[in-house]
């Protein structure tokens, strides 16, 4: 916890409204809350899609522009000036299935989060998102391995949340079937895979993250701490459980869970844009 003091937190797991139906942060307000909170960087990681990317680089640079004037008029005031520069990553959380070509059964597949680490990075991002629109699209844009071994180059993945492949196995199929995953995203993506540990106050997630730092230590797997975020503030989640009802058409006194006679939602509101503060405390 002492080193954590001096460290800056990084959200690098944030949906916006431009994941459909999913999500209540506006592209202006996930920058202006990373800013509000001096964060050095923040990323973009909406599913299946970049269509934000361009609004999200523009509202960062217009940020940063901003904070220029403000540096040289606190320096010629003789001001300590504390605010920091923003760094924009663009990212896209990704549904990876089985085979993006077989459409005789329904396979959302296992969502995972990739980030552009440069340009080529960026490129190849917006390669497979295209693809998993116009060739993988099936109930949802989805994208496969194949997909995923032709563009990697330039890209950082994450493990993704409960519905990650290596989560979502360790969970529903087995420990070993899990492992057998991490090796392979391993094999892919080297020292620029990481394992995404989140903590919303559930107690699947305890479970799962126990299991994924075995694996890190065994593999030499780094770890990355995430906060999988759906709206900004956490006075924000009624609204976004109510966006949540108008995308399943359910009635919001329907209670929430599995099966005939629930829907789906949020399991708390522990899903919004925390401060460094908040995540270190976690």
């Amino acid at each position: 916890k002492k080193v954590l003091v001096d460290t800056d937190f990084v959200h690098l797991h944030n949906h916006t409204q431009f994941s459909i139906l999913q999500s209540t942060i506006d592209v202006k307000s996930l920058v202006n809350k990373a800013a509000e909170l001096n964060m050095p960087a923040v990323a973009l990681t909406d599913t299946g899609n970049m269509m934000a990317a361009f609004h999200f680089e523009k509202a960062v640079s217009t940020y940063n522009k901003a904070l220029k004037g403000e540096r040289e008029a606190a320096l010629e005031k003789g001001e300590i000036f504390t605010k920091q520069e923003l760094l924009p990553i663009i990212g896209c959380e990704f549904n990876v299935c089985k085979d993006l070509e077989d459409k005789k059964q329904k396979d959302n597949g296992y969502q995972v989060v990739f980030l552009a680490k440069n340009k080529k990075g960026y490129h190849n991002l917006a390669k497979m998102s295209s693809i998993a629109y116009t060739d993988g699209f099936y109930y949802v844009p989805r994208i496969d391995r194949k997909i995923v071994e032709k563009y990697k180059e330039d890209i950082i993945a994450l493990s993704g949340n409960l519905y990650g492949e290596i989560p979502s196995k360790i969970l529903n199929v087995g420990e070993s079937q899990a492992e057998e995953a991490l090796v392979w995203w391993v094999n892919q993506f080297g020292a620029d895979f990481y394992l995404e540990v989140m903590r919303h106050k559930q107690e699947d997630e305890n479970r799962v993250n126990q299991s994924l730092i075995a694996f890190a230590k065994k593999h030499q797997v780094k770890l990355i701490a995430t906060n999988n975020t759906y709206y900004v503030n956490k006075e924000d989640a009624n609204a976004h459980d109510i966006l949540l009802c108008v995308k399943e058409g359910e009635k919001q006194a329907t209670p929430i869970g599995r099966g005939r006679g629930y829907r789906y939602g949020l399991p708390n509101q522990e899903y919004y844009f925390k401060s460094g503060d908040e995540m270190k405390q976690l």
